[in-house]
């Protein structure tokens, strides 16, 4: 029993071991079914493509110049606001009352001098007492509107027109002099900072022209002219900021809003193929091109996005044969079949 069972396991390993080989052969006989496109171009502008933040052209922070309680905020983030328009009030008792003694004090230092001057004008005063006089009525006049000054100032006034970005203030809590209480933005020209590497900054230049897509909004497509280029690299990721300034007529475009920029370089050579046809190994980027009715594996350098696709500059040249589908059956000196387009 023990010589048959052995027999019939030989006898089915040898069978499975002979399917297998036939499989095997008539795989390799079958040609594999793939789509191609011929390399027969080599132009194709450079399209470099960088992740931007919307910005405010200007932000300016708003504090008061005595500190006090918060009465009143009466503005909140994203509100936009015109010049002349209150934001927050503080608490005004004791400039109130300081300004009620400055002008007390200008009351009868103008008392004095009406009573005083007929004398003078008489000829009757000492001009020594005349200019004690004279003296004595400006600096009531000086502390009458520095008092009023501080009683002004109990209400945080907008500059300019503007949209609200922070809001520090709250009611009842009390502020610092120069403690920042309402940050103010100026959105009707923003700016789309973005950063560069140093590898790719000395191709960047003011007045170049870039586009700018807005996924926020919808794609939004904008153009564009580079206004700034940071001189100081980030020790970090050794790269330059650069500036882009939009208008913004219809306030649309909101500080802190992610983009996509696009600097197209015109001059730029190499071979344009399918982003999808790069595949990355361990060793390199490849692609698969047909080599005498076979496939064959090309190593390639492929760095750079275009607008149609990624843009080859070494290892793809006029007269390749491309696959472009059905790459994942594909090994190497594998068969093809294919029709040229």
């Amino acid at each position: 029993m023990k010589k048959l069972k052995t027999v019939l396991f030989i006898i089915i390993a040898a069978g499975l071991a002979a399917a297998c080989k036939h499989r095997a052969a008539e795989t390799e006989r079958t040609p594999v079914a793939v789509a191609v496109m011929a390399i027969d171009t080599t132009g194709g502008g450079l399209t470099r493509t960088y992740v931007g933040e919307v910005e405010a052209k200007e932000s300016i922070g708003l504090s008061f110049a005595t500190g006090g309680k918060v009465e009143k905020v009466l503005v909140r983030p994203g509100d936009r606001v015109a010049a002349g328009q209150r934001l927050v009030t503080i608490s005004k008792s004791t400039a109130q009352n300081a300004y009620n003694s400055a002008k007390a004090s200008l009351d009868r230092a103008e008392d004095a001098y009406a009573r005083l001057k007929q004398v003078h004008d008489q000829g009757s005063l000492a001009e020594v007492k005349w200019v004690e006089m004279l003296t004595t009525l400006e600096q009531a006049r000086a502390m009458e509107q520095i008092a009023r000054k501080q009683l002004e100032d109990c209400a945080l006034i907008a500059p300019a027109s503007g949209v609200v970005g922070e809001c520090r203030a709250r009611a009842g809590a009390s502020l610092l002099p120069g403690e920042s209480a309402v940050t103010l933005l100026d959105i009707h020209y923003v700016t789309v900072n973005f950063s560069v590497p140093e590898s790719e900054v000395a191709t960047v230049k003011e007045g170049d022209e870039v586009h700018i897509v807005v996924p926020a909004l919808d794609d939004l497509r904008l153009t564009g002219r580079i206004c700034e280029r940071g001189m100081n690299a980030s020790r970090v990721s050794h790269s330059y900021i650069v500036k882009v300034e939009l208008p913004n007529p219809d306030r649309r475009l909101l500080p802190g809003m992610v983009c996509k920029v696009h600097i197209h370089e015109p001059d730029s050579r190499g071979i344009v193929i399918p982003a999808k046809c790069v595949q990355t190994r361990l060793e390199g980027q490849s692609v698969w091109v047909v080599r005498n009715g076979q496939a064959e594996q090309r190593f390639v350098q492929a760095d750079e996005f275009v607008a149609n696709g990624v843009l080859v500059t070494h290892g793809l040249q006029a007269g390749d044969t491309l696959i472009t589908a059905g790459m994942e059956k594909l090994y190497l000196n594998a068969k093809v079949a294919y029709t040229l387009p």
